[in-house]
């Protein structure tokens, strides 16, 4: 009992004390200790636009990629529901995206996206259209981030959706039939109500991954242009781990946090309070 109570204490317990002592204190790796600095930090972070812009953009981007990813994956659920041809490789090769390192994926779209010798561009120049700087242009290379998340977290919705659909009783839909339900006021009436529980939680474990984003950013466009791709766990990372300044990085990781479990409580109560959820 012992080792595992002091295993606990050591990995979970003691870390976050100390990210809560940093975040109130001024150290960086080098000087002489750690100073107690009270507040200091957040009403720095508070005056910061660099800040309020990387969190302004991280909200962007989360709400891009979730409309894209739940539309996607809702529509190929239904799709994948019926009994069509090659049904058991769809639902199979779906899945690889999921199973690839974000890091390999990310060095691939970073070939695909280059300007010269990319495959992205060489079809728009056989298409006869501008090639377009996915990584280098202020808009184009937020888009691509988009891209490449969509194109390897939308098959967890898929098969995510999928399940959902799947585990609803056939009766339900048998009755709807015989009633004369069409296809859409059966998906309306019965399969979103019961499956929305689910949707619900993908959603909010969709939103805590990809406001964690950092592997992409560091690989495609390091922030950049300029800070067109700054998001706010990368402006934590560059804040704690290039300018060393710990404290502040802390402290930004904390509001990140009480954002975040703000916005979930505010959005779950929210389904509660229209009868969405129990």
């Amino acid at each position: 009992m012992v080792p595992v109570l002091s295993y606990i204490l050591v990995i979970s317990i003691f870390p976050l004390l100390f990210s809560l002592y940093m975040m109130l204190s001024r150290w960086a790796p080098g000087t002489e200790g750690i100073e107690f600095v009270g507040l200091a930090n957040f009403r720095a972070i508070v005056r910061e636009a660099r800040f309020w812009n990387a969190l302004i953009r991280s909200i962007v981007y989360v709400a891009i990629l979730l409309a894209l990813e739940l539309s996607i994956g809702t529509l190929l659920a239904m799709v994948l529901q019926r009994e069509i041809r090659g049904k058991t490789f769809f639902r199979v090769s779906y899945m690889l995206p999921m199973l690839l390192s974000p890091v390999a994926l990310s060095y691939i779209w970073k070939m695909i996206f280059d300007f010269n010798r990319g495959p992205a561009n060489h079809l728009l120049r056989t298409l006869g259209l501008k090639p377009v700087e996915w990584l280098s242009g202020k808009q184009s290379a937020l888009l691509s981030l988009v891209i490449a998340d969509v194109w390897q977290w939308t098959p967890f919705m898929i098969l995510t959706i999928l399940a959902s659909f799947e585990a609803l009783p056939e009766e339900l839909f048998e009755a709807a039939v015989v009633d004369g339900g069409s296809t859409f006021k059966i998906f309306q009436k019965i399969t979103l109500p019961v499956a929305f529980p689910v949707i619900v939680t993908i959603v909010l474990l969709r939103t805590i991954d990809a406001f964690k984003v950092f592997d992409t950013i560091f690989i495609l466009t390091g922030g950049g242009p300029g800070t067109a791709t700054e998001l706010l766990n990368f402006l934590i990372y560059l804040r704690g781990f290039r300018a060393f300044d710990l404290g502040m990085g802390t402290a930004m990781s904390v509001i990140q946090l009480v954002f975040l479990i703000a916005m979930f409580t505010f959005f779950i109560r929210s389904l509660k309070r229209i009868g969405a959820l129990r």
